[in-house]
């Protein structure tokens, strides 16, 4: 286990609300304890939603303004981003120059073998989508360009 998977299995445990987690294979043993941490108040809190289905998530609770009046959506979470439900993409839910409303479903990211909804925080036309159908994406990484 290197230290970018510790980093996302860190991240996921945060996320779940997870206290603790132990893991041990040939070459190593990891165990963390995160009960005594503060909890972090941009995640959800954890529901038996998270383990069973599809949730929703904020897609960023600080939506960046630029000079040029852009506006940038961030993942709240690590995972696999998809334009749609589906891992096949035939039909995203958004393209470039969609205008899009707080609260819409702008794209899904898929952590745990859940699907987690993941919803604009700020309204506008899309200028650009840097992450691709499919594509591993980290916490706080710009999903979406608004303007």
């Amino acid at each position: 286990m290197d230290l970018k998977q510790i980093d996302q299995t860190l991240s996921l445990l945060r996320a779940y609300g997870a206290k603790h987690f132990k893991y041990k294979d040939d070459d190593i043993e990891l165990e963390l304890d995160l009960a005594a941490q503060v909890p972090n108040d941009d995640m959800p809190a954890p529901t038996a939603s998270h383990l069973t289905g599809s949730t929703q998530l904020p897609s960023n609770h600080d939506t960046n303004d630029t000079e040029d009046n852009e506006k940038v959506i961030r993942s709240q979470m690590i995972g696999t981003f998809y334009l749609q439900d589906e891992k096949e993409l035939t039909k995203p839910v958004i393209k470039v120059g969609d205008h899009i409303n707080k609260g819409d479903i702008i794209g899904y990211v898929e952590a745990m073998k859940v699907m987690n909804d993941v919803t604009a925080d700020a309204s506008g036309e899309i200028t650009e989508i840097p992450v691709d159908h499919g594509e591993n994406i980290e916490h706080n990484q710009i999903i979406v360009k608004l303007k």
